[in-house]
């Protein structure tokens, strides 16, 4: 059983600085913003390894603290974005206050966009109608194969229902949400799934935003895939684009993404700083820590919560910090 860490304005945790929770910006003009950990499904690709004992816990936000992060960053980039990403190291439907945190973000004067990551597998009808009434403009559903056996075993899940996510997909589409279908392409593994999946979106004319895989250092591996770089990826969609007449080529421009100023750093690397210890890390030995009102991913340390410790930084990109005691 994985513990769960409720993060709120009182703990004092900046929801600014870490990869897996809070608010993320990468220099455009969309933020991701990240309520949970938490995740239904087990797929044997995960780029995060959701649902693995690398994780000893998960986390979740408390709504209105993440807002004021939201509206927090979007002064920091001088108003200059346009789109909220609900996205998640899992699964974003597993967060309880998804609607109102939809509903808040679309409210907010300097967004126009709204839009989500989702397996699908928590949607139904009432969900739908909920996320369409409070403005909700894009979803992006994960689906890897039309063959029933094939999805439960890339979602790594026994329980995954098809039928109810091709339903879902039939909701979505005639609703006012914008449906993309977002399936990774596994070489070796689902070619001609994806090629299924490619006819089945052009016959309905739903989008499809095709996703390369890529196994990192703690991702999930699916032992049968093949890792090609993005030439071959690129090369490859080229071949289905003639044969189906299908745009696949997707860049930000399609999805009116543009780089933005980034969020000013407040720590530089190899720079020593002293870290406050403030809750466990996601991975296992690591903590997290706060410095300059940012959180930080402390690697390889057993320090205990309240214990101040001196670090020096190995990672600024993105404003995701990472440090390593000194």
């Amino acid at each position: 059983m994985v513990d769960l860490i409720r993060i709120t304005k009182e703990s004092g945790i900046p929801l600014i600085g870490l990869i897996h929770i809070g608010v993320v910006d990468r220099g455009s003009n969309l933020l991701q913003v990240r309520a949970t950990t938490a995740c239904n499904m087990k797929c044997t690709f995960c780029s995060t390894s959701a649902n693995s004992t690398l994780h000893p816990y998960n986390y979740t936000v408390e709504l209105d603290y993440l807002i004021e992060t939201i509206k927090e960053v979007i002064k920091l980039k001088d108003g200059k974005v346009r789109e909220i990403n609900i996205d998640s190291v899992g699964e974003p439907t597993t967060y309880p206050e998804l609607v109102e945190l939809v509903k808040q973000c679309k409210n907010l004067p300097e967004i126009e966009f709204v839009s989500m990551q989702t397996n699908g597998t928590l949607l139904n009808k009432n969900k739908i109608m909920e996320l369409e009434k409070v403005g909700l403009g894009r979803i992006n559903l994960s689906i890897h194969s039309l063959n029933k056996e094939t999805g439960k075993s890339l979602f790594g899940n026994e329980f995954y229902d098809l039928d109810k996510i091709l339903e879902n997909i039939k909701l979505i589409y005639e609703s006012k949400i914008e449906l993309n279908l977002t399936p990774v392409w596994l070489p070796n593994v689902n070619d001609e799934d994806i090629k299924e999946l490619i006819k089945f979106s052009k016959e309905n004319n739903y989008k499809i935003s095709i996703q390369k895989y890529e196994s990192t250092k703690y991702s999930r591996k699916e032992k049968k895939a093949k890792e090609i770089n993005w030439y071959k990826f690129y090369k490859q969609l080229e071949v289905w684009e003639k044969e189906f007449n299908l745009k696949l080529k997707i860049g930000p421009n399609d999805m009116n993404i543009h780089r933005t100023p980034r969020i000013p750093l407040i720590l530089n690397r190899d720079e020593i700083v002293p870290i406050t210890i403030t809750m466990p890390g996601w991975m296992k030995n690591e903590m997290i820590g706060t410095v300059k009102g940012r959180s930080v991913t402390i690697l390889d340390s057993n320090a205990k919560v309240g214990q101040i410790i001196r670090a020096k930084v190995t990672n600024t990109k993105n404003s995701i910090y990472l440090v390593k005691k000194v």
